[in-house]
């Protein structure tokens, strides 16, 4: 998890190391709460440069998620990581794996309708987000498509396309 992008590397190091320490298993939220944060400032201290932080908002949805698996969906600890994981999975470029995680929270036991339209809406916004970056795409092809053409894009540039 842990990246040497100069921005918090320190900070971030100690606390991978911390938690690597302790086998790769870390019952403390105090810890996982520490290392959310700083992954959180390392993800936005790249963006305020202008530097893709992708990686970064990946680090950080695996952190929340880690974090959601300590507390119940009932818990408003466990809510806010859950949110969060999906956030930032598709701030990190990953819709897979936000609509992934959305769904294994959805089908948690318990969960509330208001938690369960509070989830949807993240990724409504985030499809809508897309179809208005993408509208003839979308409109064309759908926006399921258009999701699939961007992360081409992404992966192999535009004239992976035409491959």
């Amino acid at each position: 998890m842990w990246t040497s992008d100069g921005l918090g590397s320190s900070v971030s190091r100690s606390l991978w190391l911390r938690y690597n320490s302790l086998g790769g298993n870390v019952a403390d939220a105090d810890t996982l709460n520490m290392l959310v944060t700083g992954a959180i400032w390392r993800a936005e201290q790249l963006q305020a440069q202008g530097i893709r932080a992708n990686e970064a908002w990946a680090e950080v949805s695996s952190w929340e998620e880690q974090l959601a698996c300590l507390f119940p969906q009932t818990d408003p600890e466990g809510r806010i990581a859950r949110r969060g994981a999906v956030r930032a999975a598709l701030k990190s470029g990953d819709p897979e794996r936000a609509e992934a995680l959305a769904d294994r929270y959805l089908a948690e036991k318990g969960t509330s309708k208001e938690f369960k339209a509070g989830l949807r809406e993240i990724l409504d916004d985030a499809t809508q987000a897309l179809a208005n970056h993408f509208p003839y795409a979308a409109k064309r092809y759908g926006v399921r498509a258009a999701q699939g053409f961007a992360r081409q894009i992404k992966t192999s540039g535009a004239f992976g396309l035409a491959a």
